[in-house]
């Protein structure tokens, strides 16, 4: 965009100020502006502070020093002079947190996405959207390409599809300022393609400013101008996107750290890797409302084997997870074996989860906040959204180890919610992995970690595939986020089975859309 004749004024100003959460001051006497010819990334580690200057930004956290001023009147209106408010539609933002919120003023509880019955009080898309412009609403449905969902019930959205909704919802309200926090999270490759475009195309209008946070520097477009860096609840840097990524503080943002098993967290067995059957599928099938999710999914998985489910948002991945790990409840009207034995033949779901760890995007949505991250990780041992038993020492000891080797043992007091949303992820990573299960079902782990932290995870993975008997499925968007301990590649489209093959098959002729 060519702004050499045009007037560059402030539109946002931080001046000064000092930010308090639960009792603690952060951003000791920070100051940012933001004027009307930039765009701005936010860059940083995960609990860098990067969420919480953005709201900050909205308002959403108390200030105890300084002001925010804002100046929404224009170059050449008399109106813009500062004031301390904005108007709802002034800034809009799109996060986790938005997310997680839509979630669950639609459902209580995470398993209510497999009970078919339970989206009768969900909202469709097409309600969520409501627009009084038709011409304004079909124009934000074409660019994010989700006219297929708008009949789909919010409640039933993968959480890729979930994130579409939000940013067309965000872009009919025409705000001035459209912050996207972590936008490409849990978009498989051709979405990320297409909200690239979006984005790219946003960049370019003259009354739109966007902010964009992330913790990939290549999620960063060419038509962002300038910078801010985080480090510790600090801004450690601010200029001009050259500037910036040219220096040593991105680099070093990003540095990848090395992993180790020092104190003997991976529980190493005797027994060698049999050559079992863990999970069969004959001809499954699951439908909502009429709409296929599964079809005829055929499909063997032995121990020693770690398998990838890869394809588009939408695709059936995670429904599919859904019935090995016992919430689905359509498991019963298929024929399905875990552990060798049919289910609905008298074992209990406990009897399953007992033996299953499980990370999910639905886990971290709903699970209490106000759960000390402790009491997160020893919740793994009962397969309970919040710890609802006394755990044993020994449990609380495992917990504790698994904290350590994770680099989080710092938060074992704090709640849940307090915590940056990388960070809840690492916490929830320890919650599937503290009871040394059998099977390990890794719904997109490494989605909202910066780079140095996905390196951590995925050598955490390999070393735990490598050196005890636990079999793996790993669900990723990301072709470098797949870890080296992965056997065996499933690739889904439209709830159909498209491709099978081996690892080395996928990554050299670069199969499937992830």
């Amino acid at each position: 965009m060519n702004y050499t004749n045009k007037p560059s004024y402030p539109l946002v100003k931080l001046d000064d100020i000092t930010l308090q959460i639960d009792g603690k001051r952060l951003f000791e006497h920070i100051s940012w502006e933001i004027k009307s010819d930039q765009h701005w990334a936010i860059i940083g580690k995960n609990g860098s502070g990067k969420s919480t200057i953005v709201s900050a930004l909205c308002r959403d956290v108390h200030i105890v020093d300084g002001q925010i001023l804002y100046f929404f009147g224009g170059s050449d209106s008399q109106d813009n002079r500062p004031r301390s408010f904005f108007y709802h539609n002034e800034i809009v933002k799109i996060s986790p947190d938005v997310h997680r919120k839509l979630m669950h003023k639609q459902a209580r509880y995470h398993q209510a996405r497999w009970h078919s019955m339970e989206g009768k009080g969900s909202k469709t898309v097409s309600d969520f959207l409501s627009e009084k412009s038709k011409e304004k609403k079909q124009k934000a449905l074409d660019l994010l390409k989700i006219n297929y969902l708008l009949n789909r019930k919010i409640l039933h959205l993968s959480d890729g599809e979930a994130r579409k909704v939000l940013i067309a919802r965000a872009l009919l309200q025409s705000p001035k300022i459209l912050i996207f926090d972590d936008p490409f999270c849990g978009l498989d490759n051709q979405s990320r393609s297409a909200l690239r475009h979006v984005i790219d195309n946003l960049l370019q209008r003259d009354s739109l400013r966007i902010i964009l946070v992330t913790s990939r520097l290549e999620e960063i477009p060419p038509g962002i101008t300038h910078v801010l860096c985080m480090d510790d609840n600090q801004i450690v840097a601010q200029g001009t996107r050259e500037n910036i990524l040219r220096g040593t503080f991105a680099q070093e943002i990003f540095a990848a750290k090395q992993d180790d098993n020092k104190d003997g967290t991976f529980q190493v067995q005797d027994a060698a890797k049999k050559n079992s059957i863990l999970i069969e599928m004959k001809d499954t099938s699951v439908s909502y409302g009429g709409v296929n999710i599964l079809q005829d999914i055929n499909w063997r998985m032995r121990e020693g084997e770690n398998w990838a489910i890869i394809g588009p948002n939408g695709a059936g991945k995670s429904t599919l997870l859904s019935l090995i790990y016992a919430d689905n409840p359509q498991v019963y009207a298929n024929e399905i074996s875990i552990f060798g034995r049919k289910r609905g033949s008298g074992e209990s779901i406990w009897d399953v989860k007992r033996k299953i760890g499980w990370l999910s995007p639905e886990i971290q949505i709903y699970y209490p906040w106000h759960t000390n991250c402790h009491e997160v990780v020893c919740s793994g041992f009962f397969a309970t959204m919040g710890l609802h038993r006394k755990p044993s020492a020994e449990q609380a000891s495992a917990a504790e180890r698994w904290m350590r080797t994770l680099g989080i043992l710092e938060f074992a007091e704090r709640r849940f919610g307090e915590i940056s949303r990388g960070e809840q992820r690492m916490v929830l990573l320890a919650r599937a992995l503290v009871k040394n299960p059998v099977l390990l079902l890794l719904d997109e782990p490494c989605q909202g970690l910066d780079g140095s932290h996905r390196a951590a995870i995925i050598n955490l993975i390999d070393g735990l595939c490598s050196r005890t008997p636990v079999s793996l499925i790993y669900i990723t968007h990301h072709f470098d986020e797949m870890p080296e301990a992965i056997t065996h590649v499933m690739k889904l489209r439209e709830g159909r089975i498209e491709e099978i093959c081996f690892r080395r098959a996928a990554l050299v002729h670069k199969r499937g859309v992830f």
